[in-house]
């Protein structure tokens, strides 16, 4: 690789870096704040190339022929140099979609939660206050008959297969949501188990090939569920509920 293709490498790198924090892509790999660092970077690295390729040109003698092939081993970088173009050609060629039930299958609920919300913290006020389900999950971690199970809540999350039934032998399926420390790299799942005796989610079943069945529910947590027993995973008792689009963003932090 020659040093000319190293700048130009540099300024693609560069250029995909800002533009997936323009575009807002970048959320779909790591946390809202990362975004002036990814950009910072990629500036950085679109400067230095075009700094470094502007002095090679200016220092280049016409006498020599030399047309931007480096004779010497110093000028060129190793093989290995290509494998940069790789995530390039990705982040450019391929729109890849963000974490989603396909990564359930590598792992359960998250067995403790990140975020300890306080056992006695009360509810937002409103009707039906919305929560995040790491919030839920946390607050029954804490407290398995807490604030959060004395008032109906809502949730927002993607239809997913139960990974065991829930209090009093409900058998819905689970709501999801995938949390992420720094990036997508780590992500870990919260899972809320639906219980809904009224009949109310007939027919609603997680999403196939055509993606993720987002939703929103209203219903009450169960008290005495979201403990060590049942792997974290509160059991909501379903009071209504109705579709919506992906959210952005799509994690929980």
């Amino acid at each position: 690789m020659t040093r000319d293709t190293q700048h130009v490498l540099l300024v693609l790198v560069g250029g995909v870096l800002i533009k997936i924090v323009l575009d807002g892509s970048y959320l779909r790999y790591v946390r809202p704040w990362s975004a002036t660092p990814v950009l910072v970077v990629g500036v950085v690295l679109v400067a230095v190339a075009l700094v470094a390729l502007v002095r090679d040109l200016r220092g280049r003698s016409p006498s020599t022929g030399d047309h931007g092939h480096d004779h010497h081993p110093e000028g060129r970088a190793g093989p290995a140099a290509w494998l940069l173009v790789l995530p390039v050609l990705a982040l450019l060629l391929v729109v890849l979609p963000a974490l989603g039930s396909g990564a359930l299958a590598g792992f359960g609920a998250r067995a403790a939660p990140t975020v300890a919300t306080p056992a006695d913290e009360p509810l937002p006020p409103g009707e039906a206050p919305a929560l995040g389900l790491l919030d839920v999950v946390s607050r029954t971690s804490a407290d398995p008959h807490g604030p959060v199970t004395e008032r109906e809540i809502t949730v927002t999350g993607f239809v997913a297969p139960s990974v065991a039934t829930g209090a009093g032998g409900a058998d819905g399926p689970d709501l999801a949501r995938l949390v992420i420390s720094c990036c997508a790299a780590d992500a870990s799942a919260v899972r809320l188990h639906l219980a809904d005796p009224s009949g109310r989610l007939a027919g609603v079943v997680p999403g196939g090939a055509e993606g993720d069945r987002w939703v929103t529910i209203r219903g009450r947590v169960v008290a005495g569920t979201g403990t060590p027993a049942d792997g974290h995973v509160p059991t909501l008792s379903v009071t209504a509920w109705w579709p919506i689009a992906t959210p952005d963003p799509v994690y929980e932090y």
